[in-house]
């Protein structure tokens, strides 16, 4: 539906195993049509490609040095700006669809001395390429030499890795989740997060757009397998999606159009509605945990409604804990 800000789909719904009542059957269609197909596939091919073509044995990772994080942090940097360049030619420069789809009517930053060059884009990127780029590299670098010198478990059969690698997406739903919401707490808000939130209208470089100190929180995921078993490729797996995915999702267009009456899912309206109204949607759809935590905003006027509310008993509890604090002085 198409209102005046922009695009907004319809309202959305937790997946159908979270649903009442639990449906396992249509989960399972809802993970292989809709999850899986096209993004999660996709990022799994691309880890495929980064590990077993664009970077260097793993023996090489025994003996740790700068030149090895350097190799990483380079082919980081050109699979970004290949396919979150190539997102953000086609849908922000190119304009190849318009505002069709698009979540904001206007177009990015490109006067605004909020942003570093007083541009958007230029921001995003520089953030996104050096500081995003830099510290994934930097941790599947030690992730390497910990396994090219056997000091952590290690996954053999490759099904296992296989279950595994699917296995990160639920992972990293409940990684992200605790560490959006740790970051919105303050100091750490005005310290790293306030950084990405300036991106209330995004594009594809918005995805992982973050002051260094976010994106040591963020892109951690991969030190979960120092204690669960994994794999050199799993590790891989993990930065790749980590640094990739996001951009669809902030891309600003909710789907795709290829040629007239022919488009697929792009971009993600639930983590859309976080960045406009700020204290919803922290984590995933994959795993409801907003649902589970009451801060699950739907899309609906309805759930708008009841964020006003929560928002308006939060102020009115502050402002009784101010007038307490004033009669106790």
């Amino acid at each position: 539906m198409q209102r005046a800000r922009g695009y907004d789909p319809e309202p959305m719904n937790v997946p159908p195993l979270f649903q009442t009542p639990s449906r396992p059957l249509a989960m399972l269609r809802w993970l292989i049509a809709k999850f899986m197909w096209p993004q999660s596939l996709a990022w799994i091919g691309l880890a495929a490609v980064a590990y077993h073509v664009l970077t260097p044995g793993l023996g090489r990772f025994a003996s740790l040095g700068v030149d090895d994080v350097g190799l990483l942090w380079l082919r980081n940097v050109g699979l970004m700006l290949v396919v979150i360049g190539g997102q953000h030619w086609w849908l922000h420069i190119r304009k190849s669809q318009g505002t069709e789809f698009k979540y904001e009517s206007r177009w990015l930053a490109t006067n605004r001395k909020s942003f570093l060059f007083n541009n958007q884009t230029r921001d995003n990127m520089f953030f996104t390429l050096v500081s995003g780029g830099g510290i994934a590299a930097v941790f599947e670098a030690i992730m390497f030499r910990l396994y090219a010198t056997e000091s952590i478990p290690q996954l053999g059969p490759l099904w296992a890795i296989a279950v595994m690698t699917f296995a990160v997406f639920w992972m990293e739903a409940v990684h992200f989740y605790f560490n959006h919401r740790l970051l919105h707490l303050d100091p750490l808000y005005g310290w790293f997060h306030a950084l990405h939130h300036r991106n209330v209208n995004t594009g594809p470089w918005s995805g992982i757009s973050m002051h260094p100190g976010e994106h040591v929180l963020y892109l951690s995921l991969p030190f979960v397998f120092l204690v669960v078993p994994g794999s050199p490729f799993i590790i891989t797996f993990c930065s790749v999606y980590l640094m990739i995915s996001p951009s669809p999702s902030h891309s600003g267009l909710d789907r795709f159009k290829m040629t007239e009456g022919t488009n697929f899912h792009g971009g993600d309206y639930f983590h859309n509605l976080h960045h406009r109204y700020f204290e919803v949607n922290y984590g995933m759809l994959l795993l409801p945990l907003d649902k589970w935590f009451g801060t699950f905003h739907d899309g609906s006027m309805e759930a708008h409604e009841e964020m006003k509310s929560r928002r308006r008993a939060s102020a009115e509890a502050g402002d009784t804990e101010a007038v307490i604090g004033g009669d106790s002085t």
